[in-house]
């Protein structure tokens, strides 16, 4: 299931948490065409799969992407939103977002392979600053468990060899 929040309408919708319920949601980041989605974002959606999937009683993958206030023109121009036809503007929004939901494919791939008893959802959202995205979406929805990729595990893994 896709579900799609703007910055307008985050308010409002998207899957809200019943009391005494486990609901996940892994945020996500992976290039539109790239086959394999982030590193960090691989090892996260992995790890909340073998320990929070089979337990979860929703499951929600996030991506965040920059509010459109423009649209491109044939000669390499943008234009406002606001100076566009308002049909334009939804047909461009609604392709902009078609391929940015190809994000979400790898990592949906991987779920596939748990045998878990919820679904595992997919959710856009619009806005220009990807943590207080997630913090207003935590907030108004009530997740229980917030899984976010590191860029690297080196880090931590030296962290833990050198003091070990």
């Amino acid at each position: 299931m896709v579900v799609m929040l703007t910055q307008e309408m985050s308010g409002s919708g998207g899957p809200k948490a019943e009391e005494g319920e486990l609901f996940v949601a892994v945020a996500v980041k992976g290039l539109i065409g790239d086959k394999l989605g982030g590193g960090g974002s691989r090892r996260a959606v992995r790890w909340a799969i073998d320990n929070l999937l089979p337990k979860a009683d929703r499951f929600v993958m996030i991506h965040v992407i920059p509010t459109i206030t423009s649209i491109p023109t044939p000669t390499g121009e943008r234009l406002p939103v606001e100076e566009v036809e308002e049909r334009v503007v939804e047909m461009y929004v609604r392709d902009v977002k078609q391929e940015f939901e190809t994000v979400f494919v790898p990592f949906l791939k991987m779920c596939k392979t748990s045998s878990a008893k919820c679904q595992v959802e997919t959710l856009l959202l619009e806005y220009d600053d990807p943590a207080k995205a997630l913090l207003r979406f935590i907030y108004k929805s009530g997740v229980n468990s917030l899984v976010m990729g590191s860029f690297t595990s080196n880090i931590f893994t030296r962290y833990i060899i050198d003091y070990a």
